[in-house]
């Protein structure tokens, strides 16, 4: 993306709008650097939103200058892990979604074993071992963190009924067009109606694109892959964004 910046006149645009969101709460720590009205001009405001961002990151005397760009987007949406990882390690992120995010995170790279078993360790605390586990895994990071919306054996091991008690308002769950960090990804690939796959959601990159962490995905198959992994999806192949409340 451009770096942004003040300029005369402003500068404007959707990705100044995106930053503003970002900046308003939509980062993986849930904290709002007050950048006023998403209105997608860059103003004054959004720059000193930009400055207390990188102030509460920690970022040299030097960098911290009023302009936002990739390294600053990859920080609030936890892309960057060097810089995330000495976080959790300082502080607790204060959501359910984030820290359900955060606790995903940390098992990116896990495989089930054997491969093409449906072997791993999120069904076995689901209680409901080689079996699809996309939403075991997400489940299991819920339930983790402290969610009592997730119980083991009972919520959830299938993806559409995700979508179903989210719809009805059940369980602590609800739908979203506007998702925050760590809420539930919920995709329809053949647009049928009927949920497929779930992930956490992590940040937007663009207004059609966002990154997710998902469990039981591959590059080659994305809703039975086998590995936990950082992923990049589409708005259009999201059948519902879940919002997770307790």
């Amino acid at each position: 993306m451009r770096t942004l910046h003040l300029t005369s006149p402003l500068t404007h645009g959707e990705d100044v709008a995106l930053a503003q969101k970002q900046l308003a709460g939509s980062n993986v720590f849930g904290h709002d650097f007050a950048p006023g009205k998403v209105d997608g001009q860059f103003g004054e405001q959004t720059a000193a939103a930009c400055i207390r961002a990188k102030t509460f990151l920690g970022y040299p005397p030097k960098q911290i200058v009023p302009s936002y760009g990739d390294e600053l987007a990859g920080y609030l949406s936890g892309s960057r892990l060097p810089f995330f990882k000495k976080w959790q390690q300082r502080q607790l992120p204060k959501s359910l979604g984030v820290r359900a995010l955060a606790l995903a995170r940390t098992h990116i790279g896990e495989k089930e074993s054997p491969a093409g078993s449906n072997h791993q360790q999120f069904g076995v605390w689901y209680g409901a071992d080689r079996v699809p586990w996309c939403a075991e895994f997400a489940s299991f990071c819920y339930a983790h963190v402290g969610s009592k919306t997730f119980v083991p054996g009972h919520y959830y091991a299938y993806v559409p009924f995700i979508v179903n008690d989210a719809r009805a308002g059940r369980n602590g769950l609800s739908v979203t067009q506007n998702p925050e960090p760590g809420d539930l990804c919920c995709y329809d690939w053949e647009g049928n109606g009927v949920a497929d796959h779930v992930g956490l959601f992590q940040g937007w990159l663009d207004s059609k694109t966002f990154t997710a962490i998902e469990g039981n995905t591959s590059v080659s198959n994305n809703s039975n892959g086998g590995e936990v992994m950082e992923r990049s999806r589409k708005r259009s192949q999201v059948q519902a964004f879940v919002h997770v409340a307790r």
